[in-house]
């Protein structure tokens, strides 16, 4: 059972490390006591037994306190105060239970609702309001930072103080308890099992690690039909030699083209480029010229080839039999003697024009050619349309083939989510700065707060201006003294490429956050909702999965003035050294709402939450996927 009466000394000793104290530093009654307490240091102990302790706190989620009376006949502790320090306290008798009585009967439990510090504090139960009178100390606990033990500061000559330091490493779904016997520090314990009113239960905090995989998931970056051919007014099929398809369109360095174009002499056949698409930049460089050594004829695997049911202008009702072999697959590497492609590129307004033209006709009676009205779509990874040795996707790209309709997969690429948002057109080509992954435990995240200026120090603005991940892994590391990762990749990573990390000794409760810039702007980032992904479930099971993909939004860092996507002089890859950009006005973070792309033409995307994850059903900007498995 805990000792009650404490030598005059231990307060001395609690004022020296900060453990709590109510008084007035400054009074002269103060002063005056402190020298009498230091004259009684030599004084005996006397052998009276407390008999109410402090038994079990919740210092995170909702403050709760909890008292147990372990002495033989009932207290009523109208008239004991609870002390966080100076200037903070309350009589007991003010406040409304939760359960239990003021008037506390022997072996019975009072719990309460007392405002307490999160991250380090000292919690005192006294008798009466006289603070600096060391005997009307009943009971202390003190939570902090791993390594100030308690027994460091009063064990030496043989004093001590009640109650027991513990480390601040839980959650809002844990509390500290005590074991019901000893001083020390060991006989408090943090235990996810809360049991407030009733016998303590520790239950052990297991912390467990997480393997993470952040994906830069930007791929189809615009679409158009092409259906007009040239010097047509209206759509219709290129029958004719020397006949030609063309169209218009911007793309960056980094992006790719595609395109399917039925053969109409055929079943299922169809023109495209080999699955990585035809190269647009090389080294920063427009390409231009014949590119026609990049397209092949292509057989959709649709249906058997079979000349009686060939048809002889697109979208012909009389269909052939199912392909035996429903792969998509190469009829020929060389298709220069069929159609010829060509590329080129107006600096001033930054654009391509793509000219597919047929070079045999439909009257060619060694190999005839028909082209129809197909797809185009600039990408930034492989094989936008199909897959080559695997089936039709069933997304429309068949009825290209057989038909010369590009209708389906047109609405396929532009479908828009529940806000009108894309759900599959990316907003820009980015990369992504090396990231930091994080686990916290607090309400809102701890290392930026929606609406709020970002904080001198967190490393928020290095990061989102300069792809910068040092110094808000440092912040979060040291100051905030949570799990935290930086990413094992220290290089950017282009779409298709991903950021790992391994996320270690993550306690039971806690959520998830991450933080990555978009490259191509000059203070945005991608991060997590605020309120954070919580990584172990309802029975406190580590979870997994792509959930944290979903609620990841793009933020405005409010540090820099914003400059078109892609295009800013002050922007990580023109600007000339990091921090150049002229402030912003505004300084809050927030969500970017809306995107104009300049970068190929799509115009004003607007999604209100700033939705960067891909396949969100809400639709977005379609940026980022975002795994997390146990470790």
């Amino acid at each position: 059972m805990k000792k009650v009466n404490i030598f005059k000394s231990t307060l001395a000793a609690m004022l020296v490390f900060g453990l709590t104290s109510c008084e007035n530093d400054d009074s002269p009654d103060v002063i005056a006591e402190a020298q009498q307490e230091e004259q009684a240091e030599e004084q005996p102990m006397t052998n009276n037994v407390i008999s109410v302790v402090i038994n079990e706190v919740r210092y995170r989620g909702e403050d709760t306190i909890e008292i147990l009376n372990n002495g033989t006949g009932s207290i009523d502790l109208a008239d004991y105060w609870l002390c966080l320090g100076p200037g903070q306290y309350v009589q007991i008798g003010s406040l409304t239970p939760i359960s239990g009585s003021i008037d506390l009967p022997s072996a019975e439990y009072l719990v309460l609702s007392y405002d307490i510090p999160d991250d380090q504090g000292g919690l005192g139960l006294y008798s009466t309001n006289q603070f600096t009178d060391s005997s009307a100390l009943v009971d202390f606990v003190q939570w902090g930072a791993a390594g100030s033990a308690r027994e460091d500061v009063a064990v030496a000559a043989g004093q001590w103080v009640a109650g027991d330091f513990v480390p601040a490493v839980g959650s809002a779904n844990s509390s500290i308890a005590y074991d019901g016997q000893g001083d020390v520090a060991t006989d408090w314990n943090e235990t996810t099992t809360l049991t407030f009113g009733a016998v303590n239960q520790i239950t052990a905090l297991v912390a467990s690690s997480f393997n993470v995989t952040i994906t830069n998931i930007i791929n189809y970056l615009a679409v158009q039909v092409f259906n007009t051919p040239d010097g047509a007014d209206t759509p219709g099929p290129v029958p004719n030699k020397d006949g030609s398809y063309w169209f218009d369109f911007q793309a960056t360095p980094g992006s790719k083209l595609s395109f399917a174009t039925m053969q109409v002499v055929s079943n299922d056949w169809f023109y495209a480029p080999t699955g990585a698409g035809i190269t647009l930049f090389e080294n920063g460089v427009p390409v231009t010229g014949d590119v026609t050594n990049q397209i092949y004829l292509w057989d959709s695997g649709t249906e058997e080839e079979d000349p009686a049911t060939i048809t002889s202008v697109p979208g012909g009702a009389e269909a052939g039999d199912p392909d035996d072999d429903n792969t998509v697959r190469i009829v020929t590497t060389d298709v220069t003697s069929m159609v010829k492609v060509t590329l080129d590129y107006e600096e001033s307004t930054r654009t391509f024009r793509l000219l597919i033209k047929n070079l045999t006709g439909a009257m060619d009676v060694n190999e005839p050619v028909i082209l129809a009205p197909g797809i185009a779509v600039v990408h930034a990874l492989d094989n936008p349309l199909f897959t080559e040795g695997e089936p039709e996707r069933e997304l429309g790209l068949a009825k290209i083939a057989v038909q010369g309709n590009p209708s389906d997969l047109y609405g396929w690429f532009t479908e828009t989510g529940s806000t009108g948002a894309p759900l599959r057109l990316s907003s820009s080509y980015s990369v992504f700065a090396p990231a930091v992954v994080y686990a916290f435990d607090s309400e809102n995240d701890p290392v930026f707060t929606q609406g709020e200026a970002a904080v001198a120090g967190s490393g928020i603005e290095e990061s989102a201006e300069d792809g910068n991940n040092q110094i808000i892994f440092d912040y979060i590391n040291t100051t905030l003294g949570i799990p935290v990762a930086k990413s094992n990749e220290a290089m950017p990573i282009a779409p298709g490429q991903s950021f790992t990390f391994t996320l270690e000794d993550v306690p039971v409760g806690y959520k998830f956050g991450f933080n990555t810039m978009l490259v191509n702007t000059n203070d945005w980032f991608l991060a997590y909702n605020n309120t954070g992904y919580p990584l172990f479930d309802e029975n406190e099971s580590p979870q997994s999965g792509t959930g944290a993909t979903e609620k990841s939004y793009l933020y405005d860092a409010g540090t820099e003035v914003d400059q078109v996507v892609g295009f800013g002089a002050d922007q990580p890859m023109r600007q000339a050294g990091p921090n150049s950009g002229a402030a912003d006005e505004n300084t809050s973070i927030r969500r970017v709402s809306e995107i104009d792309d300049v970068q190929f033409g799509k115009g004003l995307i607007s999604s209100a939450a700033g939705v960067v994850g891909y396949a969100d059903p809400r639709g977005g900007y379609n940026l980022i996927k975002v795994t997390i498995t146990p470790n």
